[in-house]
């Protein structure tokens, strides 16, 4: 029988040893020592009906009043604003740091037309009530053809 040789094999296996001594290197590392959100800045909300309204309730801590651009249409609910950074400027040594701040932009689909000219919204401790009337349902109306 042939005996063939096999170079390449050894190759793997040095190949092999390489990338273990790198992992058991990866694992002895230093934890990071700063934890960081994983989201990004998008603030939560609840979308509810009732009988005669539709009623979103958007989570906004930290975000001033005047700041909160809100658009209601017939069939969705937009906030957008920002949320600034309330810290001190300067150096800062972190040790967590989960709590978002920006720019921020939500828009949600609502599951019944609205008048969006007739909705209302307060602002309450961080969070921005929108109460937005349901559209009445509009009987089909019989138009008459003409002829000119």
């Amino acid at each position: 029988m042939f005996d063939f040789q096999r170079p390449w094999l050894k190759s793997f296996d040095e190949l092999q040893r390489e990338m273990d001594r790198y992992l058991q290197h990866i694992s002895r590392r230093k934890p990071y020592s700063v934890i960081f959100s994983q989201r990004v800045w998008q603030p939560a909300m609840d979308v509810y009906e009732t009988t005669d309204a539709v009623v979103a309730i958007i989570d906004l801590p930290g975000v001033p009043e005047d700041e909160i651009q809100l658009v209601v249409a017939r069939d969705s609910i937009t906030v957008r604003g920002e949320r600034k950074d309330r810290g001190p400027l300067g150096e800062r040594m972190y040790t967590c740091m989960e709590i978002p701040f920006g720019r921020f932009e939500r828009t949600v689909g609502l599951p019944s037309h609205v008048d969006p000219e007739s909705a209302t919204a307060r602002y309450k401790s961080g969070f921005l009530e929108v109460v937005m009337p349901k559209l009445t349902a509009v009987e089909p109306q019989r138009v008459a053809v003409s002829n000119p």
